[in-house]
């Protein structure tokens, strides 16, 4: 199996070893999930404070780069009450996107050094939007960026700073699926939570975890606008439907077939769907074509990199684990097996990235960065637990053999 989605199939222990540690989220949504006899897997970090990972024999420790990353003071003040974002990297540019709310879009330069907002963009990005979700792919030659907007209930499609369109709340006969027609026929909740560009089907995916409806939507380019159209699938587990609150999504290549990876958060799993929204078997998937992760965790995220010898997936959680000292984790995996760990928030002077919402990797000259971006909980900050959103660069430096 080719495939740069490289998921844990972890050791079994007991659900009750992993306790949800009092997290709130002021968007979720959730239904009851009443499998009460799933399987529940662990992931069984060894040394979870020295935020390691090895690869092909080879150890890496990831070591925060404070040089990096630097942002305006107005862009620190913007995302301390606010960052619920995820970033991607643009493919030509090498520079790493978001839009901040209240602040506006912002790319972090290729050589990793600086934030900066865009030069000329369109005033909207500056309003309320957010980026809670990113992509950036090519379109007949153009890049394009592609915005999920939980804060205004969009997709915003843009070239730069200019927005080229804006997919807004479907009207309910879009779609080949009659149940989601009739969700949004009914009035149904509208709230995208992460988007990614199809390079085969030539397909926007969107993920609306935030919704009791829970359904991945499908949107094209057609007749010069952006359009829902087409495949439509998914739903809360209570209701019939796989999902948790689908939060994030990615596109891999399994078996040489494009795949959909969607992160569930809430129930903790990882699907893989083709593009019509059929079940495909994942790395470490189970027969229900989903991977289980411990009973509480909470990812929100996927990252996929192959620039290392082997493939790897970075897997940003919103909670932490046991062994992560209340703070969350970004876990690393290849293969099917747990090979390390990130734990922002035990770094010195990022002890306030309790919650680790976005997390996208890049390579330069050979090495590979993380950029993490964190959510303050305000659950947390209203009862004196001082959580932040902030942004932070890590690389990932290779240890000696001794």
């Amino acid at each position: 199996m080719s495939s740069c989605f490289a998921l844990v199939s972890f050791l079994l222990i007991g659900p009750a070893v992993f306790a949800h540690d009092g997290h709130a989220h002021d968007h979720q949504d959730v239904g009851s999930d009443d499998e009460t006899n799933q399987t529940f897997t662990a992931v069984l970090l060894e040394s979870a404070a020295d935020n390691s990972f090895t690869i092909d024999e080879k150890t890496y420790t990831w070591k925060h780069r404070s040089d990096l990353g630097v942002q305006s003071e107005a862009m620190t003040k913007a995302a301390i009450p606010g960052l619920h974002n995820n970033a991607d990297e643009d493919p030509e540019t090498g520079e790493v996107v978001t839009v901040v709310a209240k602040h506006g879009l912002v790319t972090l330069s290729e050589d990793l050094k600086e934030w900066k907002l865009i030069e000329n963009q369109d005033p909207y990005f500056a309003k309320r939007m957010n980026a809670h979700g990113t992509d950036c792919f090519k379109l007949d030659g153009k890049v394009l960026w592609a915005f999920a907007s939980t804060n205004t209930n969009e997709v915003v499609v843009a070239q730069r700073g200019e927005i080229l369109g804006k997919l807004k709340k479907p009207q309910g006969d879009e779609f080949d699926n009659e149940v989601v027609n009739k969700y949004y026929l009914d009035g149904g909740k509208f709230t995208p939570c992460d988007v990614v560009w199809l390079p085969e089907a030539q397909s926007l995916i969107v993920v609306t975890g935030y919704t009791p409806g829970d359904y991945v939507l499908t949107a094209k380019f057609v007749d010069g606008n952006w359009q829902w159209i087409g495949a439509a699938w998914g739903g809360k587990t209570n209701l019939g439907g796989p999902f948790q609150t689908a939060h994030g999504v990615e596109v891999d290549n399994i078996d040489g077939k494009e795949t959909v990876i969607i992160a569930s958060r809430e129930h903790g799993r990882i699907y893989g769907f083709d593009e019509s929204g059929k079940g495909v078997s994942i790395p470490g998937s189970n027969e229900q074509k989903f991977i289980a992760l411990p009973k509480g965790s909470t990812p929100c995220n996927v990252s996929l990199t192959d620039s290392l010898t082997s493939d790897a997936a970075f897997l940003p959680l919103l909670n932490a684990l046991p062994s992560t000292n209340k703070v969350a984790p970004v876990l690393v995996m290849v293969d099917g097996i747990s090979v390390g760990n990130l734990i922002p928030a035990s770094f010195d002077g990022l002890q306030y990235m309790h919650h680790v919402h976005g997390f996208r990797t890049v390579t330069r000259d050979g090495k590979l960065f993380g950029i993490a971006l964190s959510w303050p909980n305000g659950w947390e900050n209203k009862n004196g637990k001082r959580n932040d959103g902030q942004t932070a660069v890590f690389e990932a430096v290779e240890v000696s053999a001794n």
